[in-house]
């Protein structure tokens, strides 16, 4: 077996909405999966190895012996509060209990829970994406996909522009893939994407007027808002890049994706080439520029 993200994601949100009769089986569940599955991993045995750096505070909060506060860094910060939840996993209710209620002075057991949840567990989370992106096998996983230099097209009704963006990249000797363009082989659309996405290293999505909305707005497809948000989990939001026409509206959720706006002049195909090279995929710039 491995780590599984969707695992700890998964445990950490239970924490998140557990309260008191479920909460120190939850946390024990998760510290349990992470000794079971974390191998080799250096940001986990350093949360593991800080255990004394916080004890005196861990044990200040239950002696009552003076007022708490968190450390101003916030690497110290999630290494604190992960060893509180390791502290969590290793004692039984009733020291959660008087933990908590050291801490937050609440009367009800299940309001100072809250309380709880609500100032350290984000800072939880946080050191649980850290321990997640050190893994070796997630490493290795994200290396494989990433090393690749075919580049994914996104498009939706705008054939047009999907061709343009086909010509630039053959005469740039970049390799691309269309879905549509791709043998179905018995396949649901589903399985065709994850499938045929194996082999892309970058995406590039087109984001074209071809729906309408009743306040006259201009949206790209559904499809191609999905197959963004897929990529951005494969790939990262930095081998993804948005070719956007006029008045097409960009969804907030995507503020933080690179575009290009797209211009009759052409002026977008560099900085689109440009884009990709930073990331390491090669491209024959000296090829596209003789073709103009």
């Amino acid at each position: 077996m491995a780590l599984n993200p969707e695992n700890v994601k998964f445990l950490f949100q239970q924490i998140a909405k557990s309260e008191l009769r479920t909460y120190n089986s939850v946390v024990s569940q998760l510290f349990g999966y992470l000794d079971l599955e974390v191998k080799d991993n250096p940001v986990f045995d350093k949360y593991e190895s800080e255990w004394s750096k916080w004890s005196e505070w861990i044990e200040g909060i239950e002696e009552n012996s003076y007022d708490w506060s968190l450390p101003k860094n916030i690497d110290d910060t999630k290494s604190l509060i992960y060893n509180v939840y390791r502290c969590i996993a290793q004692n039984d209710q009733d020291w959660l209990i008087n933990f908590s209620t050291e801490l937050f002075q609440e009367r009800n057991f299940n309001d100072s829970i809250y309380k709880f949840n609500n100032s350290f567990i984000d800072y939880l989370g946080k050191a649980l994406e850290d321990i997640i992106e050190a893994n070796p096998e997630i490493e290795a996983k994200t290396a494989k996909k990433t090393n690749n230099d075919t580049v994914f097209i996104i498009h939706g009704h705008d054939n047009t522009l999907k061709m343009e963006v086909q010509l630039l990249l053959n005469r740039a000797a970049v390799n691309s893939i269309v879905l549509h363009e791709q043998a179905d082989r018995g396949r649901t659309i589903i399985d065709k994407l994850l499938d045929e996405t194996n082999k892309a290293g970058y995406a590039i999505a087109l984001l074209t007027p071809d729906d309408i909305l009743e306040n006259e707005a201009k949206r790209a497809r559904q499809n191609v808002i999905l197959e963004i948000g897929y990529f951005i989990g494969l790939l990262g939001k930095e081998r993804i890049r948005l070719i956007v026409k006029d008045g097409v509206e960009v969804p907030s959720d995507l503020q933080g994706i690179l575009y290009e706006k797209y211009e009759a002049s052409g002026s977008w195909k560099i900085k689109l080439l440009k884009e990709m090279q930073a990331v390491g995929i090669y491209v024959d710039m000296k090829g596209v520029v003789d073709q103009f």
